[in-house]
C-alpha cells in the first residue's frame, strides 16, 4: 500500500507486502510450477489464474496432475525482468496442489479465461494451489 514504509531484505531487495504479491499474481498469465517427481526436482511452465484466494492452473494427465492428486507441496513462481534498467520483481507461492473435482467449481474455473499452456483441444483438469506462504521481492534501480 502506498505510504507504507518500504522494507529491504539482507540482500538489499525490496520486500513486497502480501497485497502487492497478490496483485502481481493476478496480472500474470504464466508461471513456473516446481515440485518433486520420483525424487527429482522439476519446474514446468503453467498458465495460471487467481481464484478464491488460490492459484489455479489446468493440466493434462502427467506429472503435474500426479503431484496435485497426491496433495503434495509445490512452489509457483512468477517474475519480470528488464535487462536494460536491471530492475524486476519475483513472487513465490509455496503451498499444496489439490485436484479440483467439484463440478460447480470447475464451471467457475472454466470461465476464468486461463488459456492452456499447450494443446487447448485436450480435456483439462483443474488444480488449485492452496498457499501456505507468499513472498515477493523487487530489484530496484540504483543510481
Amino acid at each position: 500500500m502506498r505510504g507504507d514504509p518500504v522494507t529491504f531484505d539482507h540482500a538489499g531487495l525490496e520486500v513486497l507486502p502480501p497485497e502487492q504479491c497478490w496483485a502481481q499474481l493476478e496480472s500474470a498469465a504464466v508461471g513456473r510450477l516446481g515440485f518433486v517427481d520420483r525424487g527429482e526436482p522439476i519446474v514446468l511452465p503453467v498458465a495460471i489464474g487467481v481464484w478464491e484466494g488460490c492459484m489455479v492452473f489446468s493440466t493434462d494427465t502427467g506429472s503435474k496432475l500426479d503431484a496435485a492428486i497426491m496433495n503434495r507441496p509445490v512452489a509457483l513462481e512468477i517474475d519480470d525482468w528488464d535487462a536494460e534498467t536491471r530492475t524486476g520483481w519475483s513472487v513465490l507461492v509455496k503451498g499444496t496442489a489439490m485436484l479440483v473435482d467439484d463440478q460447480r467449481e470447475i464451471a467457475s474455473l472454466d470461465r476464468l479465461g486461463v488459456a492452456p499452456w499447450v494443446r487447448p483441444e485436450v480435456p483439462k483438469t483443474w488444480v488449485r494451489v492452496l498457499a501456505n506462504e507468499i513472498t515477493g521481492r523487487r530489484i530496484v534501480a540504483h543510481d
